[in-house]
């Protein structure tokens, strides 16, 4: 089924750890600051929040003002996500136990969005995003992000 390039997004810059990465001990590197750590926890609790925000936002939509609407918040969040991937990408400096903590907080909330996101993306795919124009656009904009790798173009979800 296809994907939201904006949930595309939120995952990629999500460092997502496996069950067995986070059942190997980790290396033996000096731990991470109290700073950097804290920071690294602070940015996995914004883009929880973000796509919590994001889901909730693309499930409001239900014609084409809630449509028109939604596309204004989700270009909101796209433009917070994107000042969070700075933060993100110092997660590669942390130490290996640290950036596995980090990953498995975002884990589960990767998973229980997902279902919802699914039903919001087909929700949109069916009703051909509503006939906005707007999020149609803002939908777009996530696939020219040359930053993101998606499988399945989003404007397909919201074409005719």
């Amino acid at each position: 089924m296809k994907k939201l390039a904006i949930m595309a997004a939120a995952l990629l810059c999500c460092p997502l750890v496996t069950a067995q990465d986070a059942a190997t001990p980790a290396a033996t590197t000096a731990p991470a600051t109290a700073a950097s750590a804290a920071d690294a926890e602070a940015a996995a609790d914004a883009v929880i929040a973000a796509m919590n925000e994001l889901v909730t936002v693309l499930e409001t939509i239900k014609d084409k003002a809630s449509a028109d609407a939604a596309a204004v918040k989700l270009g909101d969040i796209k433009a917070r996500m994107e000042s969070m991937q700075a933060a993100l990408d110092g997660m590669d400096s942390l130490d290996e136990a640290t950036q596995q903590k980090i990953g498995m907080k975002l884990l589960p909330a990767v998973f229980m969005l997902a279902p919802r996101m699914e039903k919001a993306s087909e929700n949109l795919e069916a009703n051909n995003c509503f006939g906005s124009d707007a999020l149609k656009a803002i939908m777009a904009e996530e696939n020219d992000d040359e930053d993101i790798d998606v499988d399945d173009d989003l404007t397909e979800d919201c074409d005719d």
